[in-house]
């Protein structure tokens, strides 16, 4: 029996294993944005409609 991966399946490993990591880091920044808004933000569409007013 050879224990041997062969380089094919290394290498799908590896761009597997790099796409989990760039997804991970995206939802890590997604999640940095919205736990360090501040409490009272408003989007900028409201806050333009409130000075009309």
């Amino acid at each position: 029996m050879n224990p041997e991966l062969s380089l094919a399946l290394l290498g799908a490993i590896t761009v597997f294993l790099g796409l989990v990591a760039q997804a991970w880091w995206l939802l890590v920044l997604w999640a940095e944005g919205r736990a360090t808004r501040p409490s009272g933000a408003q989007p900028s569409g409201l806050a333009k409609d409130e000075k009309e007013q």
